[in-house]
């Protein structure tokens, strides 16, 4: 009797564009890093880099069902907030047809009164905002007075900025996913960006080569009470050598 053998790793059942490809267990030929954020405490010393204003937190939640770090302004301060921050090992693949994948799923306490970034950007210090002047950056942000997302892609300081239709509005307090898909083409590289893992845009101009790290950064817009980011897990994958 023939025996069948799969080339690839094995897909997501009812797998979506967003994920196409992103094995479920170890796989030598992608290199995986997610946090759930599970543990009783966020681990500043080993997995993430903590960046915030002096009032500002950085904290796992307790007792929360499926485990959150929040990132916390200070009270009623404007233009105060926090951010955390991975090694940067992550960057585009150099073969083409090779990708790098990024989700996260988090919330807003108030989504048109916050600056927000989340995804891959090189590493920054001293204020959470410096993370929107990272001279290369893939991922989603928010401008404070607008809870319309902008999709990014900045390589070497020029960036590609593309502001989405109202539809798409985050909403306080309420779950989000966010994905993106990077590809190395033979000519143009690419950038997918999906919410909910629906596609809602492609870039295929600035899109940096350069190694980066995961990333989440939250700021306050106005001195009215406290805003915050919750997030539920960070997942980042890279091939390696990947056949498809």
């Amino acid at each position: 009797m023939a025996k069948t053998h799969f080339s690839g790793p094995v897909l997501f059942s009812s797998a979506r564009a967003s994920l196409e490809g992103l094995n479920i267990a170890a796989w030598p030929d992608q290199v995986v890093y997610m946090d759930d954020f599970t543990g009783v405490a966020l681990d500043s010393t080993n997995d993430w880099t903590v960046v915030k204003d002096s009032s500002a937190s950085a904290a796992i939640l307790a007792d929360t069902i499926g485990g959150f770090v929040k990132l916390s302004s200070q009270a009623t301060t404007d233009n105060d907030g926090a951010s955390i921050q991975g090694n940067e090992i992550f960057g585009l693949p150099s073969t083409a047809g090779e990708k790098l994948y990024f989700e996260a799923r988090f919330s807003m306490s108030d989504a048109d009164q916050m600056d927000l970034f989340i995804g891959l950007c090189e590493n920054f210090a001293t204020n959470p905002e410096n993370c929107l002047a990272a001279s290369n950056r893939i991922g989603f942000q928010i401008d404070d007075g607008d809870a319309t997302p902008h999709l990014i892609s900045e390589s070497g300081d020029s960036e590609t900025d593309t502001t989405l239709a109202a539809a798409n509005d985050f909403a306080d307090d309420t779950n989000v996913t966010v994905s993106f898909v990077a590809t190395k083409g033979t000519s143009t590289d690419t950038v997918q960006y999906y919410i909910n893992r629906s596609l809602v845009g492609t870039h295929t101009t600035n899109i940096p080569t350069a190694n980066m790290a995961a990333a989440a950064m939250e700021i306050s817009g106005d001195a009215s009470g406290t805003k915050s980011m919750s997030i539920d897990y960070i997942l980042v994958a890279q091939d390696r050598g990947v056949s498809y």
